[in-house]
């Protein structure tokens, strides 16, 4: 019974207090448990990391699109 009981108690404590870390990279752990409140973490995270991916391919597209110009000049 004792055991039973911790059991129903953690059910709260996880659910509030410990952020989902699926699909995060190790790198970004850190940022991930510094979000409040901790239930909602992983979705805020995952749209950052969206967010970045985004951003990173317009650069990579514009590097690109630079090195073409260069190369037919």
């Amino acid at each position: 019974m004792f055991f039973a009981s911790l059991m129903l108690l953690s059910i709260p404590f996880v659910f509030f207090l410990i952020p989902e870390t699926k699909g995060i990279p190790l790198e970004r752990m850190d940022e991930l448990f510094t979000i409040k409140p901790a239930f909602k973490a992983h979705g805020v995270l995952v749209d950052r990391m969206k967010e970045n991916e985004e951003v990173n391919l317009v650069i990579r597209d514009e590097k690109a699109r630079a090195d073409e110009h260069k190369e037919m000049a």
